[in-house]
């Protein structure tokens, strides 16, 4: 008769197999709130990601420059300044979506507007589409009404707006008036800063006083 004798498992095996127990009975996420946390990171990694792919493509020699400057000068060899989908296939560029082609000629065609208005924005931005409705919004907050009336109608008016003022809306408020009367936005910007710069300084040397 033969006896068989099973042998026990090797260290080495054992400490694998508690391993791989250990090891699947950690759930990937505990709880709803490492969810939320880990899709914010990702989030903001997405963001960041965005704007700098967009801050790449409004350099004078990238797509979004190069684009308007094609719609542009199509545009104006154009009939009434409408381009024809047969020339836009000829140029090659009718597979590109046709907003993105509106959004770019817009770019191009108000390029110092928007640059200044980058520079001043402290969020950023990730698309031509978020800087044009921004700066469409800046324009429309200075288009309110006239407070050149009576007294009634000045006070009125302070009230309103005094409880909405903040630093966005006053930087958007100059740079629609600078659009509106053809001033230099880079030159606004700088301006703004040199006094920043210099009102700071001022109040330093004060307090060393």
């Amino acid at each position: 008769m033969k006896v068989i004798t099973l042998s026990k498992p090797r260290k080495k095996e054992r400490k694998e197999m508690t391993t791989s127990t250990a090891i699947a009975i950690i759930p990937s996420i505990d709880t709803l709130e490492s969810e939320g946390l880990a899709l914010a990171k990702m989030y903001k990694t997405e963001v960041s990601s965005e704007k700098r792919r967009f801050t790449q493509s409004i350099k004078m020699d990238q797509l979004s420059y190069r684009l308007g400057k094609l719609m542009a000068t199509l545009s104006a060899e154009a009939e009434g300044g409408r381009i024809s989908s047969a020339r836009l296939k000829e140029v090659g560029i009718a597979n590109i979506d046709k907003r993105r082609r509106s959004e770019a000629l817009w770019f191009y065609q108000d390029y110092d507007n928007a640059l200044a208005f980058i520079k001043a924005s402290k969020k950023g931005f990730t698309s031509l589409t978020a800087l044009q409705s921004a700066m469409k919004k800046a324009v429309k907050s200075n288009d309110g009404p006239n407070t050149e009336g009576g007294d009634d109608d000045e006070t009125s008016t302070e009230d309103t707006t005094s409880s909405n003022v903040n630093a966005e809306s006053i930087v958007a408020n100059v740079l629609a008036t600078a659009r509106k009367h053809n001033i230099d936005l880079q030159q606004v910007v700088e301006m703004l800063i040199d006094s920043a710069t210099s009102t700071d300084t001022s109040v330093a040397e004060s307090e060393v006083a």
